[in-house]
């Protein structure tokens, strides 16, 4: 290693520059205004951190990266450094670079250059960053901060590195979009419709990938794939593509907002409502599949316990198809894309002697058109699935909510904007920019940046809040708020869109902190004695681990070796899901619409990689730190 250099960040073009500090007030404060000095501009600011810190980078001098950092400064790293996630705290950089190596950067520098801005509202300067690895390159996001304001020492609080695409190995899109015609003397008769039906037949190849869900997630990782020429095949088991949103209750409706829900390549149109509704959600899932020219099996089904072979590095499969003969194929990579949910929840009680009408929330078909009107409905469980009680409340049944502990209570309308005002909102930064600021973000940075934002959410909710508590309603405090309460334990919230405020002014009945000891003939029994007479009983009691799902579909081999599902590692990050799960080969694409829109970028680009000869996984896991996390 070479000797460590004096790295410090010059500030010849920087020590004019002063900015004003001020609240925090959501993830990524909003009050971002462009600084404009004859001497000194934030690009420029940028740019000579990004000189000073490629200078160590080239040295191999882990101390003089190191340098560059804050004392409470994180590095965000996907891919670059070990083939994994990362979120790296600056007294860990060095010793996770002794272990991997210094990744070999070069040519890191500002692009966008308007874009780079001081944000008075968190007191740091943002910059937008390419770089380049000797195979790839990267994009990145700075954010700089001084010891104090006008000191002039800009370091990093987080810098984050994304490997993004493979040297001549690009999508094929913009510059590389394919031509899409053969000019000239053919080659072939068939046009692009029989090359197209070809294709997704796959009558003389396998894929090379096989995706298992033609849900949101399975269907843009099957986009990115197929963006990199990697030939995909999508099995769902419904008749439609969309059907796992077009077959749920009548009523529902996306609880988030369109703007961080696009999918990749094509972002809704600007016409389309704050909240979607599920049908609209359904039908352009089917339009998505065909606009992007996925390969999709419809009634279609992987039999469980595919085989995978060492030596070849192939899953043998044998896909079981409704109407037509079954095939065997022999593919590279498995990837489920199923949803973030495991299998619902049994509930632990018996229900047997009910006579009435009992069916889990995943099953529940809506209140609508069912001549229940006038009939009792008691909801068990309070959380997201819980709203259904407003479904049922709205068509005319005498509705009663089960709240057995506590649950965290967020209102759409403050909560979401609270939370990502900024980056995901009306003429907001595009959506390549807010997904790059928003990944950029370890999550445990993000659940200090949220504790202050769920306070100030929370003193906009009171209202609500304090009438559901008169309602008997038990509310569970959540300091770092909803994100990371989704991220961490998958359920004990509700973004409230109705359900609250029905509960709150008693038109929605509440029974609180008894548990249920059985469903009788006619009603729900609880351990306290009491009896609420029912006619339809909705079994809202949330989902099993993702695990669960993996052995049910899948198999009990692959689902006993995969690692932590979901949750955290040591480093705050979620192991198993988007990069290596455990099993070689075997991926889990999972997560929200945001979610599987950016990290089904970075699960394509590992397959790549893997398909390339560039990386390769090791199936005794290593070099996969969150596998064998002693947490866990």
């Amino acid at each position: 290693m070479a000797p460590s250099a004096d790295v410090h960040p010059p500030t010849s073009v920087i020590d004019t520059l002063k900015q004003t500090v001020s609240h925090v007030e959501n993830v990524l404060p909003t009050s971002l205004k462009p600084v404009q000095h004859p001497s000194s501009t934030p690009a420029e600011i940028a740019q000579a951190f990004c000189d000073s810190i490629q200078a160590a980078f080239t040295a191999r001098d882990a101390d003089g990266i190191i340098r560059h950092f804050t004392n409470d400064g994180w590095w965000r790293d996907i891919l670059t450094v070990d083939f994994d996630f990362n979120s790296i705290r600056k007294d860990e950089i060095k010793g996770h670079l002794s272990k991997y190596g210094i990744p070999e950067i070069s040519s890191l520098k500002v692009v966008k250059p308007h874009d780079a801005r001081v944000n008075d509202g968190a007191g740091w300067l943002e910059a937008f960053t390419t770089y380049e690895t000797p195979e790839a390159r990267g994009q990145g996001f700075l954010r700089l901060k001084e010891s104090s304001p006008g000191a002039g020492d800009w370091k990093a609080f987080v810098f984050f590195t994304t490997l993004w695409e493979i040297n001549g190995h690009e999508e094929f899109a913009g510059p590389r979009r394919p031509l899409g015609a053969e000019h000239g003397e053919h080659s072939s008769s068939d046009n692009w419709l029989d090359k197209r039906i070809k294709q997704q037949k796959f009558e003389d190849e396998d894929p090379t990938v096989l995706v298992l869900g033609a849900g949101q997630n399975g269907l843009n990782i099957a986009a990115r794939l197929g963006a990199l020429g990697i030939k995909t095949l999508v099995v769902e088991k419904n008749a439609r593509v969309g059907d796992s949103w077009r077959h749920r209750y009548h009523t529902l409706c996306l609880h988030d907002p369109v703007w961080g829900d696009s999918f990749a390549y094509m972002e809704f149109p600007k016409t389309f409502p704050i909240y979607l509704p599920k049908d609209k959600i359904a039908n352009w899932m089917e339009h998505y599949a065909e606009i992007m020219e996925l390969n999709v099996w419809l009634k279609s089904t992987m039999e469980r316990d595919p085989t995978y072979d060492p030596q070849t590095k192939k899953w043998t499969v044998k896909i079981k198809r409704d109407g037509e003969e079954d095939r065997v194929l022999n593919v590279s990579h498995i990837v489920l894309a199923t949803g973030f949910s495991g299998e619902p929840r049994k509930p632990t009680f018996p229900i047997d002697e009910f006579k009435g009408i009992v069916h889990h929330s995943s099953a529940h078909p809506g209140a609508r058109g069912k001549g229940w009107e006038g009939k009792k409905a008691v909801v068990i469980g309070c959380c997201n699935s819980g709203c259904i009680a407003a479904d049922a409340y709205e068509h005319g049944l005498d509705t009663t909510i089960v709240q057995r502990s506590s649950t965290y209570v967020m209102s759409s309308k403050h909560g979401i904007p609270g939370l990502l005002g900024g980056v995901y909102e009306e003429n907001g930064p595009p959506l390549e920019n807010a997904d790059i600021m928003l990944a950029s973000l370890p999550i445990d940075l993000l659940a200090e940046f949220h504790t202050e934002a769920t306070k100030q959410i929370a003193l906009k909710d009171k209202p609500l809040l304090d009438d559901l508590q008169k309602a008997g309603f038990k509310l569970r405090d959540y300091p770092a708020g909803l994100f990371l309460r989704y991220f961490r334990h998958g359920g004990g919230y509700y973004i409230d869109v109705g359900c609250s405020r029905l509960i709150a002014d008693g038109k929605i009945k509440v029974k609180q902190g008894v548990e249920v000891e059985k469903l009788t003939e006619d009603g729900v029994l609880f351990k306290d004695g009491v009896e609420l007479k029912a006619d339809i009983v909705v079994l809202a009691l949330g989902y099993t681990s993702q695990r669960e799902t993996v052995r049910r579909i899948v198999g009990d081999d692959v689902a006993n070796r995969l690692g932590s599902v979901w949750g955290q590692d040591a480093q705050g990050e979620i192991p198993s899901v988007w990069r290596y799960s455990g099993v070689p080969r075997f991926w889990l694409q999972s997560g929200n619409l945001f979610q599987c829109r950016v990290f089904s970028k970075h699960l394509a680009l590992q397959i790549q990689m893997i398909e390339l000869g560039l990386r390769e996984q090791q199936d005794d896991a290593v070099s996969y730190k969150h596998i064998h996390d002693p947490r866990f």
